[in-house]
């Protein structure tokens, strides 16, 4: 759950939002929980997704950003970089699931 909370800090600083604003909370925290289902389901390591690396928070981040607040004129955008994110992710091998194997 810490490390939930600490994501959450991160997308939400990198959204814009400080961490006195408390109101988007809820839905950022549903966001967070689809962007890490669906990179799952699209293929991205799972050890990879647990250990929450850099790319997977921009990642994280880039769908947070897609569907949060009223404006939505950049939600393409946003979701365009979160599927470039994810297609890269896929290709990466995970080095703890690689360590179990040997």
């Amino acid at each position: 759950m810490a490390k939930n909370e600490e994501l959450k800090k991160v997308v939400k600083r990198r959204c814009g939002i400080t961490d006195e604003v408390t109101i988007y909370d809820e839905d950022i925290e549903m966001y967070i929980d689809d962007s890490l289902d669906d990179m799952k389901a699209s293929g991205v390591p799972s050890g990879l997704i647990k250990r929450a690396p850099p790319g997977v928070i921009t990642a994280v981040s880039h769908y947070v950003r897609a569907h949060i607040g009223d404006d939505r004129s950049d939600t393409n955008r946003y979701l365009g970089m979160y599927r470039q994110k994810v297609s890269r992710l896929i290709l990466e091998e995970d080095s703890e699931e690689s360590d179990d194997v040997e």
